[in-house]
């Protein structure tokens, strides 16, 4: 009889650590498929400082490193935030790309990290290259976020009109290349060299697996993989035009990319010198 109950607790016990394990992974199943679908994913952060947030994204390749010496000199004042893009970390870490990655799956994951953060309020935001563009989607999603925009070189290729597009045999040759780089495909290094030389460093010859350049080769390599986010980008220029909050638009010297159309068409450029993005000492709050 005791035997008989012992066993019955047991198989009670067995079958209530069943149910739980099934409740948990049922639970990471779930997660799993929101993670899949682009839901609760958030940017990797780095703080420092205190005071007003300034929110700082860099380009597709080196993302949230570009800003270290900015967001040095800006934490002496402000609460410095660099945010890693998506494709730049899950470059970094080997892993994959949601299949339908987009520049929105940027700003959606940039919101969800901002509130995490605690900023949700307005704030300074400044990006670089796919980090101005990213930060220039979230500013037109978001307006109430936004005091301040700075956005250098913004490669916003949906203000430009197609016969602009066409012409213009730079922006063109990048533009068709972007659309090669889609989040489901490892870009190879002939589209890595393309890459770099129609930025101005043309010549760059694929280091030996084993020397000490490889990693620095490979990794902003990888991150090229869904830059065809940037090509396939729609946005509404009424929006745009009607955008009220400074701006600052800095485009590099020789002018190759689209940030002149944003900048001509909709906002005065306030500066175009390249030298304008060194790191300098930050101008105390008016």
């Amino acid at each position: 009889m005791q035997k008989r109950k012992l066993g019955n607790n047991n198989l009670r016990g067995a079958i209530g650590a069943t149910a739980k394990f099934l409740m948990v992974l049922s639970a990471a199943i779930l997660v799993c498929r929101a993670q899949m679908r682009g839901q609760n994913i958030e940017l990797e952060s780095f703080v420092e400082g205190s005071g007003a947030p300034v929110v700082l994204l860099g380009g597709g390749t080196r993302g949230a490193d570009e800003f270290i010496p900015h967001a040095a000199a800006l934490g002496r004042e402000y609460r410095t935030i660099r945010l890693q893009l998506l494709n730049v970390s899950r470059a970094r870490m080997n892993q994959p790309l949601l299949p339908d990655y987009s520049i929105r799956t940027e700003t959606a994951a940039m919101l969800r990290t901002l509130d995490k953060l605690g900023v949700r309020g307005p704030a300074d935001l400044v990006g670089h290259s796919l980090g101005a563009l990213i930060v220039l989607q979230f500013a037109l999603e978001h307006p109430e976020r936004v005091r301040t925009l700075t956005l250098a070189e913004p490669p916003a290729f949906w203000v430009v009109p197609a016969d602009e597009l066409s012409r213009t045999t730079d922006m063109r040759a990048m533009y068709e290349l972007l659309l090669t780089l889609r989040p489901d495909v490892d870009p190879t290094d002939e589209q890595w060299i393309r890459f770099r030389c129609l930025l101005g460093e043309c010549g760059l010859k694929r280091p030996y697996p084993a020397s000490a350049d490889w990693q620095e080769w490979v990794s902003p390599r990888s991150a090229l993989r869904g830059l065809s986010a940037i090509a396939t980008l729609k946005g509404n220029v009424d929006t745009l035009a009607n955008f009220r909050r400074p701006v600052l638009v800095v485009t590099g010297e020789p002018i190759r990319f689209p940030s002149t159309s944003v900048s001509m068409k909709f906002w005065p450029v306030i500066s175009r010198s390249s030298s304008a993005w060194n790191c300098q000492e930050p101008t105390p709050r008016s």
